[in-house]
């Protein structure tokens, strides 16, 4: 009855797993091996340790891991284009196998390996960053497309996995079975890997969707910089006009009372300066004239 719970559990939740990035999704993140098999039915690639660990302990039916061909064009142009990036999304990662390195979000991270051109939208069917041609006219034509804001409180508002809460529930599960006297030492070893099977599925599937918002509140955040940088961009060259306007103005008004400078200065010139008396000639005395006798 364990087993079917365990296998219906994956059933239902590996729609909302990302897909892999062609590592071993049971490996550690920093020595991650490439993915040799992949279990349809949880929805994780193994490599061929965790594969066998895998069938032994969930008796799941695995196949070749071979990554998808969209997935290998994104990984040869990134490769082409030293860049690495990705497209956003949570299934997203590194191009080669060996490490889980993220690659800080700039600008070339969120651009368009099939456009070129800036991711600015999400498609919410796919939960994928896209760009505005890939909206239009590409393999999301028809889809509901949302911001970038939107997708990140869209996915911020889903539920998330309660670890905490797996934990105990595991916790008792394993210790109800570890005190039947049903179960034998091979039973019980084989429940314990499952159950801890089951409690890694869901902390994998916990951190690619803690990642994937990461990414999206980078990108919105990284998008609505850019529109400040290109408001203020245009508002600083709306002032650098003004200001050669001003210039301008003042350029025009020093030139012109320059010029009236010049033609006042000559009309000063020619005109008599009559400043301080003449003190040539002696000035007249009237008392001299009455002791001449000559009254006036």
């Amino acid at each position: 009855m364990s087993r079917m719970s365990n296998s219906s559990g994956p059933a239902t939740a590996r729609d909302d797993l990302p897909q892999s990035d062609g590592t071993c999704d049971a490996c550690e993140p920093d020595e991650a091996q490439p993915a040799e098999q992949l279990c349809r039915l949880c929805g994780f690639a193994f490599c061929s340790v965790h594969a066998n660990q895998h069938q032994r302990s969930m008796q799941h039916v695995l196949e070749p891991y071979a990554p998808p061909m969209v997935d290998g064009a994104s990984m040869e142009a990134g490769a082409s284009m030293e860049a690495g990036a990705s497209g956003g999304s949570p299934e997203d990662g590194p191009p080669e196998g060996g490490g889980r390195h993220r690659d800080p979000v700039t600008v070339e991270r969120l651009r368009c390996k099939l456009h070129g051109h800036e991711g600015s939208l999400y498609c919410k069917p796919d939960e994928r960053v896209i760009c505005v041609v890939c909206a239009v006219q590409g393999e999301h034509q028809g889809h509901e497309i949302i911001t970038l804001q939107e997708a990140y409180l869209w996915q911020r508002s889903k539920a998330g996995v309660d670890l905490v809460g797996s934990t105990h529930e595991m916790a008792e599960k394993i210790k109800s079975k570890w005190t039947s006297p049903e179960m034998s030492a091979e039973q019980l070893e084989e429940y314990v890997n499952q159950q801890f099977d089951e409690l890694h599925r869901l902390v994998r599937l916990e951190e690619k969707r803690t990642l994937h918002l990461v990414d999206l509140k980078e990108a919105f955040l990284t998008a609505q910089a850019a529109e400040k940088i290109a408001e203020i961009t245009v508002h600083t060259e709306r002032l650098q006009e003004e200001m050669a306007s001003i210039t301008q103005q003042l350029g025009a008004l020093d030139q012109a009372e320059a010029a009236q400078g010049a033609m006042v200065r000559p009309i000063d010139a020619t005109r008599p300066r009559n400043d301080s008396p003449d003190l040539s000639c002696p000035r007249h005395d009237p008392f001299m004239d009455i002791g001449s006798g000559r009254i006036w």
